[in-house]
């Protein structure tokens, strides 16, 4: 079977024009060993085959040498052809580009169009064994005499041989890999990463140019099999990395550097006493590498966030880059990651939950978890209960329930309160509990509350002594802070537009953003104060916590 194999033939034809077609060559009379035709170049014209003139040629022996341990002086001798060979003089080992692999860079050097200079046109292609077209250019200097070049390397030397032209250049042609070919040549040190994205790829079968080799014993036809490789994951987000005609942006994570992301990120959520899919942590780490742009070095050093195509946020001032060191691509630019962190607001979707939990706790941990001035508890009472009907694999509307707690006042006739309460999470099982304060990672945090609708009176809400808002009177008597019902978003994969009943987006909101919290330092527990002044009732529903951007 052949995976990714390419046809190159119409575009061989649309690349470069009748005159350079090597059947037609022929060298110009007017031409010999001495004349000057570009800068710095003389045309030398050799009774030897290409592959003779380079085993002798001591100048160019480090490309021979390439050529011969890539198994390209074989396939030169091989078939009866007339080429055209690049070649630098001097050690190419020492100036070859990392990123590029032995073989690839010597497929580079040679092409099966034989140019002859004379038939040069500034602006012509040639396609060269790596499957990558080379642009040349033919422009007269100062000095009214032509200088060929191609890509970025200028012709100093032309040699004529009998089975084609042998083209010495000053530099190490730059034709580097397309962002797609970089992937798929990534090492077994960069795996993870590569698996991440291939996963993503789709083969078709391509019949029509896929040989037909024979008939199996049922009489089904047997071919030798080519596919077409297509990623609609990411041409779908505006990236079609299989193009040569994108300017993208490829940030690449070894496995030691998703491993150590990872890791620290299980760490993090087991100290935080929280859970995450692990499917959400891969997928962040894959989805944050592919940018629509070619950022430069400048980009990074001047831009604190940068968006890839995944709408995934990739902290500058965190993340960890080798700027230095950029992967030329033919279509954009690459950079390794050598250090990467899952940011929080990628571990934590939200951090939502109940007053309710008065009814489970022990004496002890009513005192340390609900402390009050002026309250007595009255009760905890279930105002919706549980809504069944509404099965959530067909009306995507699971079902809720809401919980609420009520207190009187110590003083009726004081109508002020304080009650500073520790979000805790509660597992219960029988008559067994277990009660763990949540704990807040650094960070910016938006924050929300929820009450019951037509309240009375002020709420100052407080989260370690900062007060976020004072909630007015006007706020409280309409429903806008009844329950969970207004504001915010949803649960994580809730999709109002898949669900059908009437009240779908009643359901599990984070309630009304009442301001935005800043915590700093190691993650611990945090206290959430509520001061009512002139209340008529005192009833508690939930809080969320939802990371912002600068909860990286």
């Amino acid at each position: 079977m052949k995976k990714n194999q390419y046809i190159l033939y119409a575009l061989f034809a649309a690349g470069m024009i009748g005159t350079l077609n090597s059947c037609s060559d022929t060298w110009d009379d007017h031409y010999n060993a001495t004349e000057e035709v570009v800068k710095n170049a003389t045309i030398s014209v050799i009774n030897q085959s290409i592959t003779n003139y380079l085993a002798n040629e001591s100048s160019i022996n480090s490309i021979y040498q390439l050529f011969q341990e890539t198994g390209m002086i074989d396939k030169l001798n091989q078939n009866e052809k007339m080429y055209t060979i690049l070649a630098v003089e001097g050690d190419m080992k020492t100036n070859k580009a990392t990123s590029n692999e032995d073989l690839y860079t010597a497929q580079t050097y040679i092409s099966d169009m034989s140019i002859s200079p004379s038939h040069i046109k500034d602006g012509d292609r040639i396609l060269m064994w790596s499957g990558k077209y080379l642009n040349i250019t033919k422009e007269t200097d100062e000095n009214y005499q032509n200088v060929i070049k191609f890509n970025n390397a200028t012709v100093t030397k032309i040699i004529k041989l009998d089975n084609g032209y042998l083209y010495i250049v000053d530099q190490m042609i730059e034709a580097p890999r397309s962002l797609y070919e970089i992937i798929e040549n990534l090492g077994e040190d960069y795996s993870i990463f590569k698996e991440m994205v291939t996963s993503r790829y789709q083969l078709t079968f391509d019949k029509v140019n896929s040989s037909i080799i024979g008939v199996d014993g049922t009489g089904n036809t047997v071919y030798d099999s080519i596919f077409t490789v297509k990623a609609p994951y990411f041409e779908n987000n505006d990236l079609d990395i299989m193009s040569e005609n994108i300017k993208a942006t490829l940030l690449i994570p070894s496995n030691d550097v998703v491993n150590e992301a990872l890791n620290t990120a299980y760490q993090n959520l087991k100290e935080w006493g929280l859970q995450r899919n692990d499917t959400i942590l891969k997928n962040w780490i894959f989805q944050c590498a592919f940018f629509n742009k070619k950022y430069t070095k400048e980009d990074f050093e001047n831009n604190v966030d940068l968006k890839s195509i995944f709408s995934s946020q990739w902290r500058t001032t965190v993340q960890e880059v080798d700027l230095d060191h950029p992967i030329a691509m033919s279509n954009g630019i690459g950079y390794y990651i050598t250090k990467m962190k899952i940011p929080t607001n990628v571990l934590i979707y939200r951090l939502k939950d109940y007053l309710k939990w008065w009814e489970f706790m022990t004496d002890g941990e009513k005192n340390e978890y609900y402390k009050t001035t002026n309250l007595i508890f009255k009760e905890l009472k279930t105002e919706v209960t549980a809504w069944t009907g509404w099965p959530a694999k067909i009306d995507q509307f699971p079902n809720i329930e809401n919980r609420v707690i009520y207190f009187n006042y110590e003083d009726p006739n004081n109508k002020t309160y304080t009650l500073d309460f520790t979000p805790v999470m509660c597992e219960t099982a029988g008559t067994e509990h277990t009660i763990t304060p949540y704990k807040l990672p650094a960070g910016k945090w938006d924050v929300h509350v929820g009450f019951k609708e037509k309240l009375k009176g002020n709420i100052t809400v407080y989260i370690n002594g900062t007060k976020i808002k004072t909630i007015t009177q006007n706020e409280l008597s309409g429903s806008t802070f009844h329950y969970d019902r207004n504001g915010g978003g949803y649960p994580e994969g809730y999709d109002t537009k898949k669900a059908t009943h009437k009240k779908k987006t009643a359901y599990d909101r984070d309630g009304v953003k009442i301001g935005e919290y800043t915590s700093t330092g190691e993650a611990k527990p945090f206290v959430i104060r509520f001061e009512g002044n002139g209340c008529d009732k005192v009833v508690f529903h939930h809080w969320c916590l939802k990371p912002t951007a600068d909860c990286y």
